[in-house]
């Protein structure tokens, strides 16, 4: 899997204000493990770069390099050009190289622990032992293989939430974006009988059959390699996606044709300052809003297709 690894070079007046926020701002684009470098001095590391004085510190992070990757990267830039505009002592530079996964193979690892993303489901990575606190308690076993998607961004988990909440008598999810394959694991925990994912990157299709295998669920799940759903021959009565709001949107278009009449549709990934627009849109396209949940700065929103509406 190639990933791009982006490094910020930064100094304002306030370093450790400063490395909260932009800790945030890799976040919104899905980026929670990262390497934080105070007191930044002489190290090139992958990048051609000069001495620096203490004053100056970094914070690493690394996306998946796919179709995705510029818009994620757009986003960032745009919002570290908003964050000087308000604070005109901040001085930044932004490096991006591309790696591959032996580069930093088992570094991610220390960011994700044992986690509880609603009162019964804790999701756990592969190398930790941890004991069920409650009896009905549902505990995930993951690893991610560094694709995004462990439950514990914010995303991920209103997303988790919504799907715990509207799985009950669903017969076959799709999980559109499915990555490490968390949301397809906790469906079939929640009892649906038949759960597929879609994703472009084909490297998530073992990871997906890895994680399945880990959780001992070995039929009645499918991993498609392709595009949103123009791949998809099925019709599903829930579908969840947990992608960029700029990408559900184009979804929007085509999503009615794997859908059943009355199915529940969660969308996650959306910046709150969005949510609005995106769920006017929505509307038009024959979705009701049912919930929303908020976290932070990111939105969910379950839908109910009502095809005559």
């Amino acid at each position: 899997m190639k990933w791009i690894k982006i490094k910020i070079d930064y100094f304002s007046d306030n370093l450790e204000i400063t490395k909260n926020k932009l800790i945030s701002l890799l976040s919104e684009i899905g980026i929670d493990q990262i390497e934080v470098v105070d007191y930044f001095s002489e190290n090139k590391l992958d990048y051609d770069s000069n001495k620096y004085q203490n004053s100056v510190w970094s914070i690493i992070g690394y996306v998946i390099d796919n179709r995705f990757t510029n818009t994620k990267l757009n986003i960032l830039i745009e919002s570290l050009n908003s964050y000087q505009e308000e604070n005109q002592e901040l001085m930044y530079e932004i490096y991006t190289s591309g790696c591959s996964e032996n580069d930093w193979k088992d570094e991610w690892k220390k960011y994700f622990k044992t986690t509880k993303i609603t009162d019964k489901i804790t999701v756990k990575p592969s190398w930790q032992e941890y004991e069920k606190e409650e009896e009905d308690e549902i505990v995930i076993e993951i690893d991610p293989g560094m694709a995004f998607g462990t439950g514990t961004h914010e995303t991920t988990s209103l997303c988790v939430e919504l799907l715990e909440k509207y799985s009950a008598g669903k017969e076959n999810l799709l999980d559109i974006g499915c990555g490490s394959g968390i949301l397809m694991l906790i469906g079939k925990k929640m009892g649906i009988n038949n759960v597929d994912g879609i994703d472009i990157d084909p490297n998530v299709k073992n990871v997906v059959i890895e994680n399945m295998q880990r959780n001992h669920i070995n039929e009645n799940y499918n991993v498609i390699i392709g595009n949103l759903v123009d791949d998809v021959d099925e019709k599903y009565d829930i579908i969840v996606s947990n992608i960029l709001v700029d990408v559900l949107t184009q979804l929007l278009d085509s999503i009615e044709t794997v859908l059943k009449d009355g199915a529940i549709i969660i969308f996650s990934g959306i910046l709150k300052e969005k949510s609005e627009d995106f769920i006017k849109m929505a509307e038009t396209h024959s979705f009701i809003e049912i919930e929303r949940k908020e976290k932070n700065k990111w939105s969910a929103v379950a839908f109910k297709y009502e095809k005559d509406k």
